[in-house]
């Protein structure tokens, strides 16, 4: 039975509108905001103060005075390569070092994370902190139904420029971030949580790639529309190349159950929900238009000019193929086409090279629809529980995890060994996975570093500078994200009860339909009837149940 603890939720007037400014009236002090923006007194009339309980030297670090933090942690892959300890990190040493505490992990066995997370949860003390998974994943109802139950401690009154100053200065200017972080009650909840992209950097890494060589051959110019690529597809095969559209199965990126690389055209969400342009939700496979991406696949299909097993060739399948010469074209994320096509083909051979196309619209003069999946999203969730024996340190532990050195050393492990310095900015070094122990426990502990490719310039230069890569995000990121459902979007508990009722079988449904579509194993004819069997499946309560949560995040 979960435990139902009293007491550790802190004011609910202390909600978003806290960051809407502080005014400080001391030295290490500061005022408290309430959501309509006036300062908090208290019983006297005077203001309340913050002062930080844990002072930082000039590097920023914080002086945690000893402290002892106990963190379950479930390993991932790569983690486990190394050690079965994350304490063996060398960068984690540091990290004591530097905040004078001490990191004691807990880590679930491999395989057995689920159970070893419900049989925490029944323990009389929870440790103090769960990262990575844990709430996420297998706390009934998550991390909503985690504080209503008493299991997560809210330290959203300790949210200030004092105690929390790298974290405040990300989230105190940026209306998008105040968003992202705060879940529906007003809470803050994403405290040492890894912030994914930028407004700048907000970008599309999976997209159509197209053979320059094949490309000329045909004579045809770089597709622009949905014609386009009929015709470029079938001068391909007219040339003899055997798969001119080369796609991998559902379970990779660029397939196109999943990705909107033609659908935006028909301005559907291939397999997802999103925006219309009246601003309310929808999901795309039930969409009338839906049916005339079908049919442009299906139509492809029969010319010859999709690979006809791709319902079960992945990535590698797909890569393997290209560099024996058998691809005209593919749909593919710019990190598998960086480190198979580009260092075994095209590095060797430029005139074999892969080129970006832009996203197609349906007719020239059409305006693409903004529907492309955002890049900024937080992930690596930290929470700190109630059972917390300190729960200030644990705040500015994972406050000082924004400071750039730290995320440096935590991103990309020990100078020399996980990264050079090149022009200023670090390069990671390919470590083989049989290097010796050392070697290994000097890399980066994974699920621990706060920011990711936030970074345009670097991104381009140094990170994705790999034949057409940069080019190809450049282009890419051209369509807009605006009719696309936030990644910060959050559901009540009974909302996710209705999640998890029906979601699993509608997808299983319309991927099985969508395959069944475009291989004409069903006849395009049964469209509406695959549309009612959606709606018995209850698809418009689940539209209806992300249009509650959309609302929500906007009224945050």
């Amino acid at each position: 039975m979960y435990k139902k603890l009293i007491g550790i939720v802190l004011t609910a007037a202390m909600t978003i509108g806290l960051l809407a400014g502080c005014s400080s009236s001391g030295e290490n002090t500061q005022s408290a905001v309430k959501s309509d923006g006036s300062v908090q007194e208290d019983a006297g009339g005077s203001s309340v103060q913050y002062s930080t309980k844990y002072p930082r030297n000039e590097q920023g670090y914080p002086d945690l005075q000893g402290e002892t933090i106990t963190i379950w942690h479930a390993m991932v892959t790569a983690n486990t390569q190394a050690t079965s300890d994350l304490g063996e990190y060398q960068v984690i040493k540091d990290l004591e070092e530097k905040f004078n505490c001490r990191l004691e992990f807990i880590h679930p066995p491999v395989g057995q994370e689920r159970d070893n997370f419900t049989i925490m949860m029944a323990d009389t003390q929870l440790p103090d902190m769960i990262f990575c998974s844990g709430i996420d994943q297998y706390y009934p109802g998550g991390v909503n139904a985690a504080y209503e139950d008493g299991i997560l401690y809210d330290y959203t009154s300790l949210i200030n420029e004092e105690n929390t100053p790298n974290f405040w200065k990300l989230i105190h200017d940026d209306d998008f971030m105040k968003k992202a972080v705060t879940d529906d009650q007003g809470r803050i909840i994403r405290l040492g949580a890894k912030i994914c992209g930028s407004e700048e950097a907000d970008l599309n890494y999976t997209g159509p790639l197209v053979r320059k060589d094949y490309l000329e051959a045909a004579e045809m110019k770089i597709p622009k529309t949905i014609d386009d690529w009929t015709a470029l597809l079938k001068a391909m095969k007219d040339e003899g190349v055997e798969y001119p559209l080369a796609i991998p199965s559902s379970n990779d990126a660029g397939n196109l159950f999943s990705t909107n690389v033609f659908s935006s055209a028909y301005g559907i969400a291939a397999g997802d929900y999103y925006l219309k342009e009246d601003g309310t939700v929808t999901y795309g496979p039930y969409e009338e238009a839906y049916k005339d991406y079908l049919t442009l696949l299906n139509q492809w299909y029969e010319a010859g000019y999709i690979n006809p097993d791709f319902p079960t060739q992945n990535e590698d399948t797909i890569m393997s193929l290209a560099s024996d010469g058998k691809i005209g074209s593919t749909v593919m994320h710019l990190y598998t086409y960086g480190v198979t096509y580009f260092v075994t083909v095209e590095g060797d051979n430029p005139d074999k090279i892969l080129v970006p196309a832009p996203i197609p619209v349906l007719k020239e003069g059409d305006t693409l629809a903004p529907i492309r999946k955002s890049y900024r999203s937080l992930g690596d969730y930290k929470y700190i529980t109630a059972d917390a024996k300190n729960p200030e340190a644990c705040v500015a532990l994972l406050d000082a995890l924004y400071l750039e050195d730290i995320n440096r050393m935590l991103d990309n492990g020990v100078e020399g060994i996980g990264y050079d310095i090149v022009d200023g900015r670090p390069v990671v070094k390919a470590v083989p996975a049989d290097a010796p122990k050392e070697v290994l426990l000097s890399l980066k502990p994974h699920q621990w570093h706060t920011r990711e490719d936030n970074d345009l310039d670097y991104i381009l230069t140094k990170k994705y500078n790999k034949g057409s890569q940069d080019e190809a995000l450049v282009l890419w990121k051209e369509q807009g994200t605006e009719n696309s459902i936030s990644n910060f979007v959050q559901f009540t508990t009974e909302e996710s009860s209705v999640i998890q009722s029906y979601e699993t079988d509608i997808e299983t449904y319309v991927e099985e339909m969508f395959l069944k579509f475009v291989m004409g194993q069903e006849p395009l004819e049964n469209f509406e009837t695959y549309r009612v069997n959606l709606k018995s499946m209850h698809i418009e309560d689940l539209i209806a149940v992300h249009q509650a949560a959309v609302d929500r995040l906007e009224a945050r």
